[in-house]
């Protein structure tokens, strides 16, 4: 005989209330962990042990549940977990309802303070002094590249790359105008370049005018006529905006990788990320030879940017400085020594701290 529906619903609301009870045992047993952290100094956010909680669970499942359903359960128990435990002060770059906001509630959700900033640079200055246990920075975007003041900072940061996280970006349209009386239009850069083929077909008559964020686009359009920004939904009704058009980027696909700033190293969990500073000697073949000690040491180079040294304390280093991903842990034997002898060819190393690499999905080696 089958069950009747009222009966399955009626299981299922018993075993919800097993999980609220082993929830609330979980919750007591990490406020205790809180306790002996502050005891010893340990930080409430530990992205290596998160990452092998996940990874426990996920080979404890059956297969009934799909992994990505169980990481994205466990990273929100995780982070409800650590509000439990002490209250985290997180840069990111402001004001609210900017895409780094976006990403910072996601992964601390309301166990932290939130510390706007007016630039990425300020997020470093922050997290470098210790005004902010936390910095989340954009480091690439999936369509429109590398973010080059974040780059840029790395070379003085005296903070460490602890974790990172990946936000799927969707732009609306926000006016208090229909498509043919919008003149002009304000976003981010970043954001006008994701939405740029849009915006040609629908819009090519309007003006389109940066600004430092897309939320301070918002105001703008808010308080003129015949005006428009590009951003996210949520932000239009705190302007008194209307949605003119949903999801208007370019690429459905559009995602924007966060490198997560913080103090304490993360030890290896064996699926890690390591990113590093260089500066090559001028003469010819430096760089070549610099890459080939990574080679020849098996170590996987997934990312190189390069950056103009000039303005910055290592100048005088040489005329570029190379940003560089890594796959494996700098406390791995084949890494450790290939740092090591790329600091004798090198007139500058610095690695920037070791993470782990779950939802690193879209680095393009010189993107």
């Amino acid at each position: 005989m089958e069950e009747s529906l009222d009966d399955l619903r009626q299981q299922i609301d018993a075993v919800d209330d097993e999980i609220v009870e082993a929830l609330r045992r979980r919750m007591e047993l990490s406020a205790s962990v809180g306790a002996a952290k502050a005891d010893n100094g340990g930080d409430v956010y530990a992205p290596s042990r998160e990452a092998q909680v996940i990874a426990r669970v996920q080979k404890a499942s059956d297969g009934h549940i799909p992994e990505a359903a169980l990481a994205a359960i466990y990273s929100q128990i995780l982070a409800a977990s650590r509000g439990l435990q002490k209250t985290i002060r997180v840069a990111y770059l402001g004001p609210e309802h900017t895409f780094s906001h976006q990403a910072a509630r996601d992964l601390f959700l309301d166990g932290a303070s939130y510390l706007p900033t007016r630039s990425i640079t300020e997020i470093f200055g922050l997290t470098d002094s210790r005004d902010a246990d936390y910095g989340v920075v954009p480091i690439e975007n999936s369509t429109a590249g590398t973010v080059g003041e974040s780059l840029d900072a790395f070379v003085e940061m005296r903070s460490l790359i602890v974790a990172e996280t990946t936000l799927a970006i969707t732009h609306s349209l926000l006016s208090n105008h229909d498509l043919p009386e919008i003149k002009v239009i304000y976003s981010h850069p970043q954001a006008l370049a994701q939405c740029q083929e849009w915006l040609t077909q629908n819009l090519g008559w309007a003006d389109r005018v940066e600004l430092g964020s897309t939320a301070a686009a918002a105001t703008r359009a808010a308080r003129e006529e015949a005006a428009a920004a590009v951003g996210v939904a949520a932000v239009a009704e705190d302007h008194g905006l209307n949605v003119v058009r949903d999801n208007i980027q370019d690429f459905s696909d559009n995602e924007t990788r966060f490198l997560i700033l913080g103090h304490t190293a993360n030890p290896a969990t064996g699926n890690d990320r390591t990113a590093i500073v260089f500066a090559v000697t001028d003469r010819v073949g430096s760089l070549h030879d610099a890459l080939g000690t990574l080679r020849q040491h098996g170590v996987n180079l997934s990312n190189l940017q390069t950056r103009p040294a000039r303005g910055r304390a290592e100048a005088k280093a040489g005329d570029y400085v190379f940003f560089a991903e890594i796959a494996g842990h700098e406390d791995d034997d084949d890494m450790a020594l290939a740092i090591q002898n790329l600091r004798g060819q090198c007139t500058l190393v610095k690695v920037l701290g070791s993470w782990p690499a779950a939802g690193a999905r879209f680095l393009r080696p010189g993107s």
